[in-house]
């Protein structure tokens, strides 16, 4: 088959494995909620932003109120997170910015939303694909980053290479199910230790960390 074909064949099987494949962030109730959700999920997991979130959003629920937050007392609401110092201080910033330039309103495009406080592209892709299916881009975390280069989609090193080669090979409209289900499938089969012996891998004809063992 094809890189296109195999593409397809891989998101095709991903969709099977998650029918409803969505992101696992809770406790959020508007895309400015979502969005800070994001940026405290960057090399921290879904389940530990989850912890924290509900007594964030309780005492800071809008972008006016997190945004003249006091930073300590949110670094304190946060602390079980990592890096949580400077996504304090970026998550009260991008409040604020939220807050004064946009009347409360989160920005819809990419070009907007990377110009926020801890927003990346990474970032500003998985927010509006997961909230809009806004197909502007795809975000490469490293779940998306993991899996596209152990099933040879991309040689690329970089997030923002990877996402290009993705970009190139799925229709601009799938772009939004590239992000979920390649998330769901690295954290939950193709993680970054996985053991091929003990893979729920069902990839093993073409994945590369597999690859040497038969299916079962």
């Amino acid at each position: 088959m094809t890189k296109k074909q195999k593409a397809y064949y891989i998101l095709m099987k991903m969709q099977e494995l998650f029918p409803d494949a969505r992101s696992e962030l809770e406790n959020w109730e508007t895309p400015f909620q979502f969005l800070i959700c994001i940026i405290l999920s960057a090399q921290t997991t879904d389940a530990q932003v989850n912890k924290v979130t509900r007594e964030l959003f309780q005492r800071f629920p809008d972008p006016k109120a997190l945004g003249s937050a006091d930073l300590e007392g949110v670094m304190k609401i946060i602390g079980s997170v990592n890096y949580y110092r400077n996504k304090a201080k970026n998550i009260v910033a991008t409040a604020r910015s939220i807050d004064e330039g946009s009347a409360g309103k989160v920005p819809k495009t990419i070009e907007e939303l990377i110009k926020l406080p801890g927003v990346g592209l990474k970032t500003a892709n998985v927010f509006l694909n997961d909230l809009y299916a806004a197909n502007q881009g795809i975000g490469a975390d490293t779940h998306v980053m993991r899996v596209a280069t152990r099933l040879g989609l991309t040689d690329q090193k970089t997030p923002e290479l990877i996402a290009r080669d993705l970009e190139k090979l799925y229709k601009k409209e799938d772009w939004h199910l590239v992000n979920t289900h390649f998330v769901l499938y690295g954290r939950y089969v193709c993680k970054a230790r996985v053991s091929p012996e003990n893979s729920e891998c069902v990839f093993k004809d073409i994945c590369s960390q597999c690859g040497s063992i038969k299916a079962r």
